[in-house]
């Protein structure tokens, strides 16, 4: 089903848990996720590698307020809040863009209000 937009909310909360072989799960093969200040990440490998390796937040939880998906497009946005590897606190509005594909997420862009997490 690609208009269910709790596959958008499910990706956020695997996230925020940490729980990247459910990521794997929901991700296509070739999906591709754009993200203010970051080179596209091509691929379901490198698309969790991001969150493993090269993502600056230890911790945190996505607070969606709306989250709508319909013709295998999603959108939502919230605000996300957590803290870096740092030790700095996050706290950032955010708005993401989705394609949905065979009930998997293909491809995602990020929208901050300004150079952020």
């Amino acid at each position: 089903m690609d208009d269910d937009p709790g596959l958008i909310s499910n990706l956020l909360t695997v996230i925020d848990k940490r729980d990247w072989d459910g990521l794997t799960d929901l991700v296509t093969r070739d999906v591709v996720y754009h993200r203010p200040g970051v080179a596209p990440i091509e691929g379901a490998d490198a698309f969790v590698a991001f969150y493993k390796r090269r993502c600056i937040v230890s911790a945190g939880r996505h607070q969606v307020d709306r989250c709508v998906s319909i013709d295998g497009q999603g959108f939502c946005w919230g605000r996300f809040d957590g803290m870096s590897h740092a030790g700095v606190p996050l706290n950032e509005i955010f708005a993401d863009w989705y394609e949905i594909r065979a009930g998997r997420i293909a491809r995602r862009r990020t929208f901050f209000y300004r150079p952020a997490i």
